[in-house]
């Protein structure tokens, strides 16, 4: 029961259960803390969860020019208080007469340094009954720490905050877009599901009468403009010098500065998230080749780079922009293949010539990788022009693929897979849940089937065989500790049946 106006939320919406959950789940604790980047969700689904809830509940969304007298009269104003608190302790007690009770502070990044101690005092010092939900960009907006160390609070960032594929599923339905796994699948790769790309990808989509493949390239083609003009304004809204360091660490230099830098900007939720161990760009942000601040302006701006998409899972496919990469010869796509296995995406011409061309004479074999080399830069050109060859490939020293411009099936099902076993061993269902039915989605085949078995990726194959079948057992699981008994035997059989195919290899 909303105490307040709530914010108008989108007619096609789906229900987040996982955030929901996590949200009811931590609801006894003074603070549930949404820390993530513009355009991840955040404030629909807090107003989502506050309008099923029956409790008392209130929403306020901070304003930059707000002075704490003017944040206190707007919330008091939310609660339905008799009169506006003179003081903090006459809110707190105010707010005891409301319990049960929660309270959404949205945009608490734009308040001024004398709210922001007031609402962790208010965290810290909350009446029995009553929890606030903070959402901010930043997450440093308040010391988080102060509340997570001492069992009072909990957060949830970018990464838990994106689309999974049950929730792409059930949104692309809600729009009347058609669309098969595949298509789920390869738009959370080329997205990392993003809320506010996903959902704009899926309605354009929907206005155009199409289905979910090619969801993402249709919405660059057409909206790439207005996307770019909202990563340009939230970079410079955040000054200069942010709007500099996203610019310099997006063009991926991997050194130690560069990775100070990312953090510095997750921190300040600038479009990069944490996940892994490691500080990433937002994939669709980085893809704009942004102007300096001071020309940020000018309207002279490149166009985004298109992804390199790669399918390895099945019939090999390599595209760009939609567009598929039609190779020279065999050897180069088969050396193409090989990098994008290794996990630095790069090898030495030593180790290529002792794996393509062994027992070659070193001369004839560097030859080999100088042809072979160029009729890989040869086949991307034709997709993209030369002037673009280097987002993609690189053959001046050591021979690789750029990753970072590279959305690789066979990656994303080892990470699902692998974050999905961190969520099962924290115990929860759900999350995990999630991961796994984003790798099964991923898992459209043996690795490169239908070709001739070599025995540079025979072992992967089997790794990525074995990897699958255990997904498939813990999804069983989930579904049998649900009750979905139909669910929990297929999976199950299908578990046993690749067991037996495992036993016989």
């Amino acid at each position: 029961m909303s105490l307040s106006p709530l914010p108008r939320l989108a007619p096609a919406l789906v229900n987040r259960t996982r955030i929901n959950a996590w949200l009811e789940r931590h609801a006894e604790l003074p603070l549930r803390y949404l820390a993530a980047t513009a355009g991840a969700g955040k404030t629909t689904a807090v107003a989502s969860y506050l309008a099923s809830r029956r409790n008392a509940t209130a929403y306020v969304a901070l304003k930059d020019d707000d002075s704490l007298e003017t944040f206190r009269d707007r919330l008091a104003r939310a609660l339905e208080l008799p009169y506006v608190p003179a003081s903090f302790d006459s809110l707190l007690a105010a707010l005891a007469t409301l319990a049960p009770c929660e309270i959404a502070l949205d945009e608490i990044d734009r308040a001024t340094s004398e709210t922001r101690e007031e609402l962790e005092e208010l965290a810290v010092q909350a009446p029995a009954g009553v929890s606030f939900i903070y959402c901010a960009r930043s997450r440093t907006a308040l010391d988080a720490r102060r509340f997570l160390l001492r069992g009072l609070g909990a957060i949830l960032d970018g990464p838990a905050l994106a689309f999974d594929p049950d929730e792409i599923a059930r949104l692309a339905e809600l729009q009347g877009v058609g669309y098969a796994p595949a298509d789920v699948a390869r738009l959370i790769e080329e997205t990392e599901g993003w809320p506010i790309v996903v959902s704009w990808a899926i309605r354009e989509s929907a206005e155009s009468s199409a289905g979910l493949a090619g969801s993402y390239d249709r919405w660059r083609k057409n909206n790439a403009r207005h996307f770019r003009e909202f990563v340009e304004e939230e970079l410079r809204g955040a000054g200069d010098r942010y709007h500099s360091a996203f610019r310099t660490a997006s063009r991926g230099t991997g050194v130690a500065e560069e990775r100070e830098r990312l953090a510095e900007l997750e921190e300040r939720g600038l479009f990069v998230y944490f996940a892994d161990g490691l500080y990433r760009p937002y994939r669709v942000a980085r893809q704009f080749d942004l102007e300096p601040p001071a020309q940020a302006n000018s309207g002279n701006r490149e166009a985004p780079a298109d992804l390199l998409v790669v399918r390895m899972f099945g019939r090999f496919e390599a595209e760009i922009g939609g567009r598929r990469i039609e190779w020279i010869r065999r050897r180069e796509a088969q050396l193409f293949k090989y990098l994008l296995l290794k996990p630095s995406g790069s090898a030495t011409r030593a180790e290529l010539r002792m794996l393509f061309w062994p027992g070659t004479d070193a001369h004839l074999a560097t030859q080999s990788i100088r042809t072979a080399s160029s009729n890989i830069r040869k086949a991307i050109a034709a997709v993209t022009g030369y002037a673009h060859v280097d987002r993609y490939f690189n053959s001046s020293g050591d021979i690789s693929v750029v990753l970072e411009n590279a959305v690789i099936d066979v990656r994303r099902f080892t990470a699902h897979v692998s974050d999905g076993d961190a969520e099962r061993e924290a115990s929860r269902r759900h999350e995990a849940f999630a991961h796994y039915r984003a790798a099964e989605a991923l898992y459209s085949g043996e690795l490169l089937s239908g070709e001739y078995p070599e025995p540079w990726y025979a072992a992967r194959a089997e790794m990525y065989r074995a990897l699958y079948g255990g997904l498939l057992e813990r999804i069983a699981e989930y579904h049998a500790e649900a009750g979905h008994s139909r669910h929990a035997r297929e999976y199950a059989d299908r578990a046993r049946e690749l067991g037996t195919v495992l036993g016989t290899i």
